[in-house]
């Protein structure tokens, strides 16, 4: 009896940590939105590509932080398990979580436009790993594509010029700082959340499946909380572009600098590959549902149903090979 009071005792600092990583969350959320739609303006891009290229880019800090140092240790099929996992994550339980926070989103054409083919992008990692490994030539593809695609992306056509948005040069400045302050911030608390839930799951004895899904969702958490706030404030296209950046990002530029560094060969293949499968599957289920240029409740339902789909076939697939 003594032993559990002091467990739970010492589960009370995580958890007061936990709560504070929340509050940063969501604050510096809030502020980022504020600057990507004042930066988009200022552009004359569109609110979603801002949000893809810039708050995509920074959300896969994580993934791409976890894979650059399992492959200089040698064990680059632990970043690429990472990678896959927080993807999957990204297109069911995020986007899931979001839809049903926002009740309805709206999908414009513009934005299904871009989503075809961030879907069709998502599936090259699963092409090229067929042959069971990710080699530096591979990577190479991988990186290049990417470029490839942002250089289409800024081709887009633009919205056009908000006269009330040209503040001058200074404004745009602040504007920058700001928003990169607030993805930092964003990324501070989502670590907190992260590290603080794997100790608080140790105190109390929770299995470690619970704890890498733990992981999987914390790697996720800038981006939802982002999107959430985005939803909430009626510009959901903000929420769509940073979760499609960020897993565009992660399947080629990610992957990619993994596999340059070190040649991607996990031990157990099935498992990967059935990763990468679900990915590539769970990419297009969300294209198919947003079709008709609207994502409702029932949609969001369906996506975090898929995301317990996954976690039950990898249960599966682990107790078989190991």
């Amino acid at each position: 009896m003594r032993s559990l009071a002091v467990r739970f005792a010492m589960a009370l600092v995580p958890l007061l940590l936990i709560c504070v990583g929340l509050a940063l969350v969501v604050i510096s959320a809030d502020e980022a939105i504020k600057r990507v739609l004042n930066l988009a303006k200022h552009l004359r891009l569109s609110t979603f590509v801002m949000s893809f290229v810039i708050g995509g880019s920074i959300a896969i800090l994580p993934e791409l932080f976890i894979g650059v140092v399992s492959a200089f240790e040698g064990v680059s099929s632990l970043g690429f398990g990472v990678i896959l996992g927080s993807n999957v994550a990204d297109l069911t339980l995020v986007f899931g979580v979001v839809i049903l926070f926002a009740g309805n989103l709206k999908v414009d054409p513009a934005t299904l436009k871009h989503m075809r083919r961030s879907f069709l992008t998502i599936a090259l990692p699963v092409l090229l790993f067929v042959d069971g490994e990710i080699s530096r030539l591979d990577g190479i593809i991988l990186v290049l594509f990417f470029i490839l695609y942002m250089f289409m992306l800024f081709r887009t056509k633009r919205d056009e010029p908000d006269v009330s948005a040209k503040k001058g040069k200074n404004r745009f400045s602040i504007d920058v700082i700001v928003l990169v302050t607030s993805m930092a911030v964003l990324f501070v608390g989502g670590i907190l959340i992260t590290d603080n839930s794997q100790a608080l799951s140790l105190l109390l004895g929770v299995p470690l499946f619970l704890i890498g899904v733990v992981v999987a969702v914390g790697t996720c958490l800038p981006e939802m909380t982002f999107a959430i706030r985005a939803s909430v404030k009626k510009h959901g296209e903000l929420g769509l572009g940073n979760i499609l950046g960020n897993v565009l990002t992660d399947s080629m530029l990610t992957i990619g600098i993994v596999a340059l560094i070190q040649p991607i060969q996990p031990r157990f293949t099935i498992m990967a590959l059935s990763t990468g499968v679900f990915m590539a599957v769970s990419a297009l289920a969300v294209y198919v549902l947003s079709r008709d240029g609207k994502l409702d409740r029932k949609d969001g339902l369906l996506l975090v149903i898929l995301y317990g789909i996954f976690l039950a076939m990898q249960t599966v697939i682990e107790g078989s090979v190991t």
